[in-house]
């Protein structure tokens, strides 16, 4: 039998993907109740998404924080985190999740003139 794994989706930009053996119960069940309970869910054939926060010398850090709260729904705390790291490394992981979700939110960031890119 082909051991399922699952990957769950924690707090916008991380991930674990744990086996069924790891997890100590069938992952039917914990799909179903993760579902039940509205946690972020995806098999490890599905494909994610990187929003990707690049640093540039234009804009405030005080507008990216507040578009990363207000288009990409991130917690003020997170927003400072991602905005900090791309203003010292150059780029940070805003968010992941479907394709279609991280375009919408590149391109809300675009209008604003925030340089923001999707990846695989």
């Amino acid at each position: 039998m082909e051991k399922t794994k699952i990957r769950f989706e924690l707090f916008d930009a991380q991930c674990s993907t744990l086996t069924e053996n790891e997890v100590g119960v069938d992952t039917d069940s914990l799909s179903k109740l993760m579902e039940e309970m509205g946690i972020g869910l995806s098999t490890q054939n599905e494909s994610v998404y990187k929003l990707l926060l690049w640093n540039d010398e234009v804009n405030s850090m005080e507008h990216v924080m507040e578009a990363l709260i207000t288009i990409c729904g991130i917690k003020n705390e997170d927003a400072f985190r991602i905005m900090l790291e791309a203003h010292s490394k150059g780029k940070s992981i805003a968010k992941t999740g479907s394709y279609d979700d991280m375009v919408s939110m590149k391109d809300a960031l675009n209008k604003q003139m925030i340089e923001a890119t999707v990846e695989k």
